[in-house]
């Protein structure tokens, strides 16, 4: 039976198959898509302070000591580098916190594509890095 159908595939015009190729993919596609609208992050306090204890040890990587933020133990010369861990950090924050490691993550964005706006970006943060500050050590039991 599949030696019949074999044939058959072969024998369609090369539109047909691309067609058919093509459908076959789109609804792969579509299936794999799905499936990472289905799984979201974890938001719970495990979940961020495993990943808070995750970056903050890639951090002890990071060279220079140009940015520091209360809210982790090592310092960086990149900002990109705490931008990179506040944007895994607020994949998993809880929503009590959630807006204040999102501030943090877009000032260091802001700050690494603009290093001369650092003083008034680290001014405007001053309240979010508080309080995720306050709420890290808090609920992570540093």
């Amino acid at each position: 039976m599949d030696k019949k159908e074999a044939p058959k595939f072969k024998n369609l015009g090369s539109r047909k198959r691309n067609t058919i190729i093509a459908i076959t993919l789109l609804v792969l596609a579509i299936l794999i898509a799905s499936l990472f609208q289905i799984v979201k992050p974890d938001r719970s306090i495990a979940s961020y302070c495993k990943v808070y204890k995750e970056q903050n040890a890639k951090l002890t990587k990071a060279q220079g000591d140009t940015y520091s933020v209360a809210v982790f133990s090592h310092s960086s010369s990149n900002p990109a580098d705490f931008a990179n861990a506040f944007n895994k950090l607020e994949e998993v924050a809880p929503n009590d916190i959630q807006p204040d490691v999102k501030t943090l993550k877009q000032l260091f964005q802001k700050i690494d594509s603009d290093p001369s706006q650092s003083m008034s970006a680290s001014l405007s943060g001053l309240g979010a890095e508080s309080n995720v500050k306050d709420w890290t050590n808090r609920n992570c039991h540093l």
